[in-house]
């Protein structure tokens, strides 16, 4: 007979184990990252383009060269006038055309030429600068003799005994045209005829010293010039005859552009030069050109024929513009949002402006200028156009030195969320969908909880239309009203929704006490079978997340450290560097960046907050992140590649508290030696393992055969030494037994083991 008092204490002791295994189950704690505030923070890139206009005048010059205040500018639009257009120089040839050979020869009183001569004529105020003549001598021509230019006696057609210059004859044994040069002292000839002479009347007897000058006797250029030659005096002038020369000639003379076929060479393309209205001028402009120009000097080469040298006044006047782009920021809230820019205008040379793109949907602009003391409003000085989305900074309004401040509201894009329910139970999937806009950007998904804490729980590329979050609501979360809010941005436009949920716990229940025994017996039983089943599998779960949370934590640090380039250890007060790693194996100006850093930090822009004791600021320049984390009298400044985890923020935090606590002092009394900084290193292995990017050896081989090695260690070992043979290195990187950089965690496992039993060593 069954004793029913026992079951009913039994029934009783089971039913409250029960209630107490769902108590207990209920208060199991769960670990969920925290964050202060909304976890957002934006900023994006504006573009500006800079004007300028330079002009001047240059004289005397044969090429164009403006001299720019700085390189890297686009030249839009050109216009030089000339004046004064001249020939500096210029060859003029006389006769070329070669036929036959007189000689100057000193051989026997009966045979004998001392000199040749030819007529010069000169048809306008000339400057002479040399002669070319063609000829040669024999090898036996030792001797010196002159070229001369001298009078000419215009009745027996010689030349006269005036002699403007004299200088030693340069000739040599092959036939050719050789230079007389007098442009150490040019010779100014007015209008008149004048004789080139070859002089050799100082010559001692010789048969073989013989000196030739090439003429033309046939058919000259120039019939009527008349040559003679020297034997014991000139003999009376003949024409049809002409010894060859050419000029090296200036003339006081103006020219059309036209007449020279002037050209401006701008970009390996050619531009005509216009006439001017008078004789001696001319004009180039060019409109549109857009001719990138890196050096700071603006050259022109201009072009005329080939044997003439130019020379020219001109007045100059250039349009230059400039493309740069400044970081905006935004405070975002749900009516309307509130855009800043900082730009840095500076003057860079005369007429100067700058002209802002505005994007599509912002309004509303304030415009300021700080020059000493407060902001100054100076929208009223600026021109805004809406309708072609530009605001103008005319020049009379930019000042030296002065600071500038653009602000803005654009509306808040709408997302449409579509909520599947707005009541859920703690581990329900939480399911819901958001109307993207058509523009690409970022959504970013987090859960505001009823004590006010924000939790982030996903940032993903948005795609046009609908886009759908699912999120596993944790089961330590309390009862009561949560807010899901979703943010979308792009570079100039975001959006905010929040949609209203409740979170509920399900009570049991009650077991009715006063059913049969039998039927409250096999339900008792069925109810223990499935709470532990229930606890089994909450078990396999929870055990199974904590092998992927280990492999995702192990996935993400190396991929955090892998992304270091450069760190940075500075005073926070006067921005020195008191330590410094680099990692990239780049050279990277450290003083610059801090430097840097130091002036973006004195406007107070906070990037993001990790915890309450300090802030980490963001920023991103080209194709890095730029970290700064601020504790006391610190500052650490690190270079990366990628954005880090959170759990990466949270190290570089504690990495600051352990600098601070070690080196806080030797900061503060810093004189410049860095020496007593390097243990920071030591801190570094300990906070952000930077074993995994530093260079790396393999313990010598007694070593190895002391310790137990399972088969993933050998195969890294052999393949680090693999590595080593074939470039030929003392040392190796993890990255480079990682495949194509990877990190898988099975392989990273290994890896700190191999480095905790001291087999993979620091170099």
């Amino acid at each position: 007979m069954v004793n029913h008092y026992k079951v009913k204490r039994e029934l009783i002791i089971l039913v409250i184990s029960i209630f107490l295994a769902i108590g207990l189950i209920q208060f199991i704690p769960f670990s969920y990252a925290q964050i202060n505030g909304d976890p957002i923070s934006i900023s994006s890139s504006i573009r500006f383009n800079e004007y300028s206009e330079v002009e001047g005048i240059k004289e005397n010059n044969s090429e164009v060269n403006i001299q720019l205040a700085e390189g890297n500018w686009t030249v839009t639009n050109i216009k030089i006038n000339f004046s004064d257009i001249s020939l500096a120089s210029e060859v003029r040839t006389i006769e070329d055309s070669e036929t036959g050979l007189d000689l100057v020869i000193n051989k026997n009183p009966s045979f004998r030429t001392f000199a040749l001569g030819t007529q010069l004529e000169i048809f306008e105020l000339t400057e002479l600068f040399g002669v070319f003549i063609k000829g040669y001598k024999t090898p036996q021509a030792s001797e010196t003799i002159q070229f001369q230019i001298q009078g000419y006696n215009d009745g027996v057609h010689t030349p006269n005994n005036t002699i403007y210059r004299s200088i030693d004859l340069n000739i040599s044994l092959n036939l050719d045209w050789y230079y007389q040069d007098f442009s150490s002292d040019p010779i100014m000839l007015s209008v008149g005829n004048y004789s080139l002479v070859m002089n050799g009347t100082s010559l001692p007897l010789s048969a073989d010293a013989k000196y030739y000058w090439q003429m033309d006797h046939l058919e000259p250029q120039f019939p009527f010039l008349h040559t003679s030659s020297y034997k014991t005096s000139w003999s009376t002038g003949i024409v049809n005859t002409s010894f060859l020369y050419k000029l090296n000639q200036s003339v006081d003379r103006s020219y059309f552009p036209s007449d020279l076929n002037m050209t401006a060479e701008i970009n390996g393309d050619n531009y005509e030069i216009i006439n001017g209205s008078i004789l001696g001028t001319g004009s180039l402009e060019i409109a549109d050109i857009d001719y990138f120009v890196e050096e700071t000097n603006l050259h022109i080469p201009i072009k005329i024929n080939e044997s003439l040298t130019l020379g020219f006044n001109y007045y100059y006047s250039i349009n230059l513009t400039n493309e740069f782009t400044t970081n905006s920021f935004v405070k975002i809230e749900e009516s309307k949002n509130y855009w800043s820019i900082f730009p840095i205008i500076n003057r860079i040379f005369q007429n100067y402006s700058v002209q802002i793109v505005i994007p599509q949907n912002w309004y509303n602009f304030t415009i300021s200028r700080k020059l000493s003391g407060s902001w100054e409003n100076v929208t009223s000085l600026v021109n805004i156009d809406m309708i072609n989305k530009f605001i103008n900074i005319p020049n009379d309004t930019i000042e030296d030195g002065a600071e500038w401040k653009i602000e803005a509201n654009s509306p808040n894009i709408n997302l449409n969320i579509q909520m599947t329910n707005s009541v859920w139970k703690r581990g329900d999937e939480l399911e819901f969908s958001v109307n993207a806009p058509v523009t690409q950007g970022n959504i970013t998904f987090i859960i505001i909880k009823p004590i006010g804490k924000a939790e982030l729980i996903q940032t993903k590329k948005s795609v046009s239309g609908l886009n759908f979050f699912s999120f596993e609501i944790p089961s330590n979360w309390t009862e009561g009203s949560y807010i899901g809010k979703i943010y979308w941005n792009n570079e100039t436009d975001v959006g905010v929704q929040s949609e209203t949920f409740q979170i509920t716990i399900s009570p049991l229940a009650p077991t009715p006490i006063n059913i049969p025994i039998l039927v409250a017996t096999v339900s008792l039983i069925i109810i223990g079978i499935t709470i532990l089943s229930a606890g089994s599998y909450l078990a396999a779960r929870n055990y199974r997340r904590k092998i992927i949370e280990k492999q995702e934590k192990i996935y993400t640090n190396c991929i955090d450290i892998l992304n270091l380039d450069y760190l940075m250890v500075t005073d926070k007060n006067s921005g020195l560097n008191v330590y410094t790693q680099n990692f990239s194996g780049k050279e990277i100006d450290a003083a610059l960046i801090s430097g840097f850093l130091q002036a973006i930090h004195s406007f107070g822009i906070e990037m993001m907050k990790v915890e309450d004791r300090s802030q980490t600021i963001k920023l991103e320049y080209r194709d890095s992140i730029v970290l700064m984390s601020e504790f006391v009298n610190l500052r650490l400044i690190l270079l990366m590649k990628e954005a880090p985890s959170r759990t990466f923020l949270f190290s570089l935090e504690d990495l600051a508290y352990d600098v601070y606590k070690n080196y806080g002092d030797q900061i503060d009394s810093f004189n410049g030696d860095v020496n007593p900084f390097k243990g920071i290193e030591e801190l570094l292995k300990r906070h952000l393992n930077i074993t995994f990017i530093s260079p790396l050896k393999i313990a010598k081989i007694e070593k190895l055969a002391k310790i137990r090695i399972n088969q993933n260690e050998r195969l890294l070992i052999n393949q680090a030494v693999n590595l080593m043979k074939t470039r030929y290195q003392d040392h190796f990187f993890v990255r480079d037994l990682l495949s194509g950089e990877e990190c898988s965690p099975k392989d990273i496992e290994t890896i700190l083991k191999l480095i905790d039993k001291k087999i993979f060593q620091l170099l």
